[in-house]
């Protein structure tokens, strides 16, 4: 499905990337920006699929991941609207090094190589943005696992949740995309450790459990456990 003027516009408008470009530039990119709506378990690619695609969420949630030889599944990040992953197949025409499976019905922007390159003609100076975006997303990921190496279980489950929050539009009530065994996997932990940890801070008043639903009543003492 093509993007609707509008659709485009809320896609791109929501990545730094592509905040600087005048409005001709930006008339270029809505002309150029495809859009496809995913249904819940889809995969957009796959892991060592080839392409030449930029890919940016637009709404829902998306899981990267990938398998190691034992079959055992590594989640990398869960990416949100604003997201954008491809990066190198659309540099290098590289596989993809992860599955990008859709947590939620979900409307997925693309750009292949070719109308990037004609985007980039048009304004040199996209090069030098999308070198900072690929670079604070590289940091982002470092400082994520840095932090989670030095943090205890609860810790890691309030920093889960926090990041959650921030990608929510600061709304107490987090519906949560993504199965509870995955934000196990992402923290390395059991389920049943978060599950158990849940129940804790849910007893201590930091938020209630209702299903999918994670309601945080006490946001700063959550903060405050990443301090102590």
């Amino acid at each position: 499905m093509i993007c609707t003027h509008e659709n485009q516009d809320a896609c791109f408008s929501k990545v730094s990337l592509f905040q600087h470009l005048d409005p001709a530039d930006s008339e270029l990119l809505l002309s150029l920006l495809h859009s496809r709506q995913y249904n819940k378990g889809d995969y957009i690619v796959q892991e060592g699929e080839r392409s030449d695609t930029l890919y940016v969420v637009h709404q829902g949630c998306v899981k990267l991941s990938k398998y190691t030889e034992n079959g055992k599944e590594h989640i990398v990040r869960f990416l949100f609207p604003g997201d954008f992953f491809g990066q190198d197949s659309l540099l290098h025409q590289k596989p993809h090094p992860a599955n990008a499976e859709v947590l939620e019905s979900s409307s997925i922007c693309s750009m292949n190589k070719h109308d990037f390159d004609q985007l980039l003609e048009h304004d040199p100076k996209l090069a030098y943005h999308f070198l900072l975006a690929v670079s604070e997303l590289l940091r982002d990921t470092d400082e994520w696992n840095i932090s989670l190496s030095a943090l205890t279980t609860e810790q890691k489950i309030a920093k889960l949740l926090l990041y959650f929050h921030s990608r929510n539009h600061a709304q107490h009530e987090i519906r949560l995309p993504v199965f509870k065994k995955d934000m196990a996997l992402l923290l390395g932990i059991t389920p049943e450790t978060l599950s158990r940890k849940l129940t804790v801070m849910q007893t201590q008043g930091l938020l209630q459990v209702t299903g999918n639903c994670i309601l945080i009543l006490q946001l700063e003492q959550l903060k405050e456990k990443l301090i102590h």
